[in-house]
């Protein structure tokens, strides 16, 4: 009983650690260009294009951000 508890608070905490850190930094480096909003493509060294995931920001939206923002959307819409 005990640890079933421990591990409901850990859960809990991370949780809620990852939704504050979303709150205070709702961007991250983006993942196919490192953050440098250009990547090449695989094997070839001397063609850049700027980066469609990102839109060449060099940024994106973090996950619990991106579901904060569609609850805060569906709960100004009205909807469930």
């Amino acid at each position: 009983m005990q640890a079933t508890l421990t591990a409901i608070a850990i859960g809990t905490l991370a949780a809620l650690g990852y939704a504050v850190s979303c709150a205070v930094w709702p961007f991250a480096r983006c993942w196919v260009c490192d953050g440098k909003a250009h990547h090449t493509p695989k094997g070839n060294t001397r063609i850049s294009r700027p980066c469609r995931w990102c839109k060449a920001t060099g940024r994106r939206l973090r996950l619990g951000r991106r579901v904060w923002n569609r609850i805060r959307v569906a709960h100004h819409n009205g909807t469930r």
